[in-house]
């Protein structure tokens, strides 16, 4: 398309057909823009005519997007943010910010890597509002279509739209009660198959990470228990034979105020990375840019004392045979 083209075509139309995109339902993009539902439909028959394709569908659900439009959604955002930083560039001041932040993350990452965040941000932008949203297993591929600004998560692989930060790294451990059969026999092998187990699932899902391992050794064990959450886990195998695998850095945050012990995995086992992620869409936006560098800082920092702790768990288990069941093996 030439400039006299351009010139001659509403470019209007451009931001409606973005919150459409973003919002899926004419009702709420009417309200975000300031304009009557009617109004809505007449520019969406104008977009019809532009881009000679539906662009959207009804649903039961709302507004599902064609092909074409899926296609032009990334493109057409930021297109839309290149305009705006060069007609009036962005400028943050986190202490006169008041941005809403939605975080996704599990009731474990709210608990043990969440408090440095919001001390920092009540210190540096005391107007900033954070809420949590629960993580689940398919937000990955969702975020382009949640309004959700940043997750925390474990992750191998990601859509191209996804980006990342690692923050740390962590391993599994395992946590009984204090009065556990196993506290007198130990923890091998053998017995951690034999033994009925706690399973923290986000997703349904029917195995976790440890089942496979266990396959590659020719082993299964059974999971008595499937919980999506991971405190009520500790609580309910506080009061059980249960055995329960988690990170280390859950393990040493919450095993002491349940009654729980900490004994090594025994498996080899590689440490998984913890992140960071956002969608494409907010990699130029300077709140965005502010926020998740803070959060990238305050997250490292509370991984990397934890694996400390670690460190020195695993120095007071070389004083003594017995004491390989009190502490995570480190190396």
């Amino acid at each position: 398309m030439g400039i006299s083209e351009l010139s001659a075509t509403d470019l209007n139309l451009l931001p409606v057909l973005q919150v459409l995109l973003e919002e899926r339902n004419v009702t709420r993009a009417a309200g975000r823009l300031n304009l009557t539902q009617p109004a809505i439909s007449r520019n969406l028959a104008r977009l019809r005519q532009l881009f000679n394709d539906p662009l959207f569908t009804r649903t039961p659900k709302g507004l599902k997007p064609t092909p074409r439009a899926e296609g032009i959604y990334l493109q057409l955002q930021r297109s839309l943010q290149d305009i705006s930083q060069l007609i009036k560039p962005a400028h943050f001041v986190p202490e006169t910010a008041s941005n809403n932040f939605r975080l996704a993350t599990t009731d474990y990452g709210a608990q043990v890597l969440l408090p440095s965040v919001m001390g920092r941000l009540n210190r540096e932008a005391p107007g900033i509002n954070l809420e949590i949203i629960p993580w689940h297993q398919q937000l990955l591929s969702e975020l382009d279509q949640q309004n959700i600004d940043i997750a925390t998560c474990s992750l191998t692989d990601a859509p191209a739209s996804i980006h990342g930060r690692g923050i740390g790294q962590d391993k599994f451990v395992c946590v009984i009660r204090e009065s556990h059969p196993l506290m007198k026999s130990g923890l091998d092998l053998e017995s951690y198959a034999k033994y009925a187990h706690a399973l923290i699932t986000m997703g349904g899902e029917r195995k976790g990470a440890i089942d496979y391992l266990l396959e590659n050794a020719g082993l299964k064990r059974r999971v008595a228990l499937r919980i999506p959450h991971f405190v009520a886990a500790l609580a309910l195998v506080a009061q059980t034979d249960l055995i329960l695998t988690i990170p280390f850095g859950l393990a040493k945050s919450c095993a002491k105020h349940h009654g729980l012990v900490i004994l090594p995995f025994p498996m080899e086992q590689k440490g998984f990375t913890y992140s960071i992620i956002w969608h494409e869409r907010h990699m130029k936006d300077p709140a965005h840019i502010w926020f998740r560098q803070l959060m990238y800082e305050e997250l490292t920092e509370t991984i990397c004392s934890l694996q400390e702790e670690c460190l020195v768990d695993s120095c007071k288990r070389s004083d003594s045979e017995q004491a390989h069941q009190q502490y995570m093996r480190c190396d």
